[in-house]
């Protein structure tokens, strides 16, 4: 191996764990709204009035995740479709106007289509988008790269209930939604803007797809009704 081609490998390795650390930031920035939302339950209730019943407001989340989960695939070729930067950075830009919007929300109607729905949709292409990029770039450690990725999105709500809570105490949910959208949407760009796909057919150094596959596979094939029958195989 000449020294450019050497010096392009490492280049490349120490690349992917840096994507890797762009994602985890990017799914950092998009876990709040999710995982926050019951900070803000009692002040959407009072602002909407006594006629909103909690029942109505826990629809909010719930949609949320609805259509964060539910639209995967469809989320999934729209990444494929405009590339993991651009449709991760919109995403990324979705969620934390979905926080903008809903400070000014009026009615419970209203913050199903802000909250709800634009956060739904904007959480949703950031997860299926980042976890769809670190498999490419690690496909000799898928688990570990999605695990990481995934992570991410449990790990930002450890940062930002506590001072998020506190503000809204302070300041009131308005401000705070408002304050925290633009946080976590200019830092959710940021690190999706330093996203990129890796190049054709990249395969990490010392990675061979066909050694990896016949390490997988077992000497013998068994039938259902034997491995019903010595769960030890399983």
């Amino acid at each position: 191996m000449s020294v450019s081609s050497a010096a392009s490998v490492r280049e490349r390795t120490a690349s992917r764990w840096l994507q890797l650390l762009f994602g985890f930031i990017a799914m950092m920035s998009i876990s709040s709204p999710q995982y926050v939302w019951t900070v803000f339950v009692e002040p959407f209730r009072q602002s909407f009035g006594a006629d909103t019943t909690l029942a109505a407001l826990q629809f909010t989340p719930s949609l949320l995740i609805i259509l964060q989960t539910f639209f995967s695939p469809f989320q999934a070729y729209l990444v494929e479709r405009f590339g993991p930067r651009a449709l991760i950075s919109l995403g990324a830009l979705m969620s934390g106007l979905c926080w903008v919007l809903s400070s000014q929300a009026t009615n419970i109607y209203m913050l199903y289509v802000t909250y709800g729905i634009i956060g739904g949709f904007g959480t949703g292409i950031v997860y299926v988008g980042i976890i769809g990029l670190m498999v490419r770039w690690f496909p000799d450690r898928r688990g570990l790269a999605t695990g990481v990725a995934a992570a991410g999105y449990g790990f930002g709500a450890f940062f930002t209930s506590i001072p998020i809570t506190g503000m809204v105490a302070s300041s009131g949910h308005v401000r705070t939604l408002v304050v925290w959208g633009i946080a976590q949407a200019v830092v959710g760009v940021i690190a999706a803007l330093n996203l990129r796909t890796p190049p054709e057919a990249y395969l990490p150094p010392s990675y061979d797809p066909e050694i990896a596959r016949t390490e997988l596979q077992s000497q013998r094939s068994y039938t259902t009704r034997e491995m019903l029958g010595n769960p030890g195989l399983v």
